[in-house]
């Protein structure tokens, strides 16, 4: 298809010598004036513009201005003109000219200058167009690595996070910064929670994340989306199916998140289980502790009572021994309270021991509790 070219000029001898010199080579269309130039090139689109410089009411620095203000204003143009100066020349490169060819000129001239004009269109549209999809690419590496830092935040939150309370909470907040409505479903040792950025998880939601998440593995429904693993199920309700680009991105996004979650919730079964399995020792041993205690007590107690009964026995054969040892009055008092006070002191001591006991007793009541909280 040829080239079409646009002729403006007064003059109708100059147009017939260019349509004698191009007319085999492009499209010529001719107009006698300014306006008609300005008004056709708002209808049609060409190729190249030759302009003539000396016109009436509007010359032609004045008509490229008014052309490089409509929306074919990167159309190339030719001033064609008996005028040489350099103020000349300026003042058309001023007005948004493209190039200056004074009269005379021959037919293979004219044709460079066009072709060369062309040429340079092209090249400028096709880097125009590198440039946007340069844009692009940038625009979307830079979205990518925006995404991607949502996952590795939460990577890196989630190993704050305590409870599974605190890492739903997370996993919410993060599928809200890439614009996703979410309920998920997590759980350890058997034990699962739903929760939703909407704050409801219908019973429909419960049943689908449960289902999901036995099957481990991302099943996409439209919009919907599961992302599954051993301990968390995510539902996105609003996936970018429009995008499909964007769609895989959040594909893997998602599934990244997913196994950071997961990862999380096997960390805590493990420190929960760590746990249990110490108290579980500590109960053992409270009870084996507890069970001697006990023992020691009984023994202590017998050989208590064993010293008590001695004692007692002890005092009453003294008292009864005591009428034959010639000793005064005073003396049987003396020894009588002598001999009440040591009872005394044994009463004492073991009443201490006592004490001991339940000061254990209840340590070990403590400890017990411990363990079961």
């Amino acid at each position: 298809m040829q080239s079409s070219v646009l002729v403006i000029d007064d003059d109708d001898v100059n147009h017939d010598i260019i349509v004698s010199m191009l007319g085999q080579h492009y499209r010529i269309t001719s107009v006698h004036s300014g306006q008609q130039g300005l008004e056709l090139l708002e209808k049609e689109k060409f190729d190249a513009v030759l302009l003539d410089v000396v016109m009436p009411e509007l010359n032609g620095y004045e008509v490229c201005e008014q052309l490089r203000a409509q929306q074919n204003s990167h159309t190339p143009v030719l001033f064609v003109s008996a005028k040489n100066s350099t103020e000349d020349i300026l003042q058309g490169f001023r007005a948004g000219g493209d190039d200056y060819i004074t009269k005379p000129f021959d037919a293979d001239e004219l044709k460079f200058r066009i072709d060369r004009l062309m040429t340079l269109k092209d090249e400028i549209a096709s880097l125009k167009e590198s440039c946007l999809n340069a844009e692009e690419v940038t625009l979307t590496a830079i979205t990518s690595c925006n995404e991607l830092g949502v996952a590795l935040e939460f990577i890196e939150k989630s190993y704050q996070c305590k409870t599974m309370a605190s890492l739903a909470n997370e996993l919410i907040v993060s599928s809200k910064q890439l614009g996703l409505d979410v309920s998920t479903q997590i759980g350890i040792l058997d034990n699962f929670k739903n929760y939703s950025s909407s704050e409801i998880v219908n019973p429909l939601e419960a049943e689908l994340l449960t289902r999901a998440r036995n099957s481990k593995t991302v099943i996409n429904i439209d919009k919907r989306s599961f992302f599954n693993s051993e301990r968390c199920s995510l539902l996105v309700k609003n996936m970018p199916c429009e995008d499909l680009e964007k769609y895989g991105r959040f594909n893997d996004i998602l599934a990244l998140i997913v196994r950071g979650a997961d990862a999380r919730l096997s960390s805590l079964e493990t420190n929960i289980k760590v746990m249990q399995n110490r108290n579980r020792g500590i109960k053992e041993l409270s009870e084996i502790a507890q069970k001697d205690l006990t023992n020691i007590e009984h023994t202590h107690k017998a050989y208590t009572q064993s010293i008590q009964d001695f004692i007692e026995d002890l005092l009453f054969e003294i008292e009864e021994a005591s009428a034959g040892f010639g000793l005064s009055q005073q003396q049987e008092s003396d020894l009588q309270a002598l001999l009440s006070k040591s009872r005394e002191r044994l009463l004492e001591v073991n009443e201490h021991t006592e004490d001991m006991s339940a000061v254990f007793s209840d340590f070990f009541y403590k400890l017990d509790t411990l363990v079961e909280d």
